[in-house]
């Protein structure tokens, strides 16, 4: 057992950090103007995790606001911001 200093403790926490990946489509996301959108194919989505679970994650979860709308379209999703 060791007695570690409060900055050997804060190096080991940031150590342990997951490190934080970028949204997909995040930079073309935050670009969108009101009633904009962005679309992309069904074949350049590679997560299991559907569009809307992941954006709502990323953009909605504890957010009273709605900012995204995420629509399954034909051969692909639409992600508009509202």
């Amino acid at each position: 057992m060791e007695i570690k200093s409060k900055d050997d403790v804060k190096t080991l926490l940031e150590l342990n950090k997951k490190s934080s990946k970028e949204i997909i489509f995040g930079d073309a996301i935050s670009k969108l103007k009101s009633g904009e959108g962005i679309f992309f194919l069904e074949t350049e989505w590679k997560l299991k995790t559907t569009p809307g679970a992941y954006y709502y994650n990323r953009f909605r979860k504890g957010k009273d606001v709605k900012t995204l709308s995420i629509s399954k379209v034909k051969d692909g999703f639409l992600i508009t911001k509202v």
